[in-house]
């Protein structure tokens, strides 16, 4: 994986990512060839074809609810 600022390997969950987004940790897991981003708090859920432009998802995302 290359190294991204906000997206590390989960602990706890193999196979998993935690993404980091204005405050908020974002769960990550591929499927069907796609990635996919979850915040519990939020409910918000994002969707990229890689990593890396998950990655920059994160960097430009703004919460919806506040």
């Amino acid at each position: 994986m290359k190294n991204l600022h906000n997206i590390e390997k989960s602990a706890f969950r193999k196979g998993e990512y935690v993404g980091y987004a204005s405050g908020l940790v974002f769960r990550i897991m591929k499927r069907d060839g796609m990635w996919f981003a979850y915040c519990d708090k939020t409910q918000d859920r994002l969707r990229r074809p890689t990593l890396w432009s998950l990655s920059v998802a994160l960097e430009n995302y703004i919460p919806v609810a506040a």
